[in-house]
């Protein structure tokens, strides 16, 4: 009678170990901004004929990591249209750009157009969504893209 006892525990003891290791759910591996695609060198991307998706972040920044999946989706989206470039602030090459364009929050997002001299800075709200941030991507390339007819910004 023991033995069935004891045996009984431990199968009990061993179907509670089991369903609850199938019921944990492992964490997913949170990346770091800096393990994206960081696009190529802010020279290379300037010299091209497409502006440039700017994103100023830091590794440890907890809003640029919750960023970084929703801008690799807008990236997929305007690859024909833009160049993304990741900059990270801490990364001393970056200094002079991080100077230049006041960075102080993170992430800090800009559409840099070398072609037209124009740099325009997309505000924090407009960063929570893939949708929202779509948009304003899409509103200037579609302005840029009126420029580039020769036609009046102000029709």
């Amino acid at each position: 009678m023991i033995k069935k006892t004891i045996i009984a525990v431990i199968i009990l003891v061993l179907v509670g170990i089991t369903v609850k290791s199938c019921m944990a759910v492992l964490p997913k591996k949170q990346l770091k901004p800096s393990d994206y695609d960081q696009g190529m060198t802010y020279e290379k991307a300037a010299a091209e004929d497409k502006p440039i998706l700017t994103v100023f972040y830091a590794d440890w920044c907890t809003y640029c990591i919750r960023f970084m999946p929703k801008l690799d989706s807008v990236r997929k989206a305007f690859k024909k249209d833009f160049n993304v470039l990741l900059l990270n602030v801490e990364d001393p090459q970056n200094a002079k750009l991080v100077e230049e364009y006041h960075i102080g929050g993170f992430p800090t997002v800009y559409i840099i157009d070398p072609k037209y001299d124009n740099r325009v800075h997309i505000d924090t709200p407009y960063l929570g969504t893939v949708e929202s941030l779509s948009k304003e991507v899409s509103r200037y390339n579609n302005m840029r893209k009126l420029v580039k007819k020769g036609e009046s910004c102000s029709k």
